[in-house]
């Protein structure tokens, strides 16, 4: 059944939280899409903008069911999640970007498996959005290889942020996202809740649909964005991949472990996917080099927090 956002005086079980950031081409399907969750039990979607441009319009207009905080300063992802969190009481959190679509089931999923056991999160999958496009394949494939649909159901350190539910109790525990992150911020939070023994469970079959990045100029400069914030969490957390802080010209290895490893992954899991990286193999390598130049940058010099 469709289910709407509940009225104040009642808590739902579910708060889906979305933060946005210029999501006008996106934001209608991402919206559409949670609307039409067939959930048991009522929820409600809160979207945190700090747009400038039409979406905050567009999400009042067309949305009028759907909470709407809007910033007037620019927010990072990890600080509009933290302001959505605490607009609710709802015992879970779930976690949608504003360039994914997801299937009507995801809520009632992440519910049920957060019911079967005692986890502090439960993250999903991210189809490919952009198939047609080369440089969204290598957005994709290089960011979401170990979670997409074909990937196993496993325990894992993190899961991506773009598709999650977390334990209220959980997040409030160990003190929500950091928020002067641009990116990264999802990992750092997973590591420490990871590191302290709570159980952080991605299935595969609670799926979005994930509008990747496309042209090259934007993916590969996002790459070098990705590595800097990388080593920044890295930096202050001694999670896996730390040591590079202290031997960074080690991080010049990185593009041909990164290919390998991705090549070990898809041949077991997804061998389809293994056909497009092994013929996107160059543009592959090229960007995980942009992602250890950021890291690289990242460990000699700390990345600007203000960075856009």
């Amino acid at each position: 059944m469709q289910n709407q956002p509940t009225g104040n005086d009642t808590t739902p079980i579910v708060s889906v939280i979305v933060p946005c950031y210029n999501s006008e081409r996106t934001i209608r399907a991402c919206l559409r899409s949670i609307l039409d969750q067939r959930a048991p039990f009522p929820f409600h979607i809160i979207v945190v903008d700090s747009s400038t441009d039409s979406t905050p319009q567009i999400v009042e207009s067309e949305f009028p069911s759907v909470r709407l905080i809007h910033l007037q300063q620019r927010t990072f992802a990890g600080a509009a999640r933290n302001r959505g969190a605490r607009a609710t009481r709802s015992e879970y959190l779930m976690m949608i970007d504003s360039d994914c679509i997801a299937r009507p089931d995801v809520i009632e999923r992440a519910v049920r498996r957060h019911s079967e056991d005692r986890f502090a999160a439960v993250g999903g999958s991210l189809g490919n959005g952009t198939p047609r496009s080369l440089s969204g394949w290598i957005s994709y494939l290089i960011e979401f290889k170990e979670y997409m649909p074909t990937a196993p159901e496993r325990l894992e350190k993190t899961v991506p942020t773009a598709i999650v539910a977390y334990r209220r109790e959980a997040l409030e525990r160990f003190g929500f996202f950091d928020e002067d992150m641009w990116l990264a911020e999802d990992i750092l939070f997973n590591w420490k809740m990871h590191s302290a023994g709570e159980r952080i469970l991605f299935d595969p079959a609670i799926e979005v649909t994930h509008l990747n990045r496309t042209g090259w100029r934007e993916v590969l400069s996002y790459q070098i964005s990705l590595g800097r914030c990388s080593a920044e969490a890295r930096r202050r957390a001694a999670m896996s991949g730390s040591f590079l802080i202290r031997f960074p010209a080690l991080v010049a290895l990185m593009p041909f472990v990164r290919f390998f490893n991705a090549v070990k992954w898809l041949a077991r899991y997804d061998r389809r996917a293994l056909m497009v990286l092994l013929a996107l193999s160059p543009m592959y390598v090229l960007a995980a080099a942009f992602w250890s130049y950021g890291f690289f940058r990242g460990a000699i010099n700390r990345p600007p927090q203000s960075e856009k």
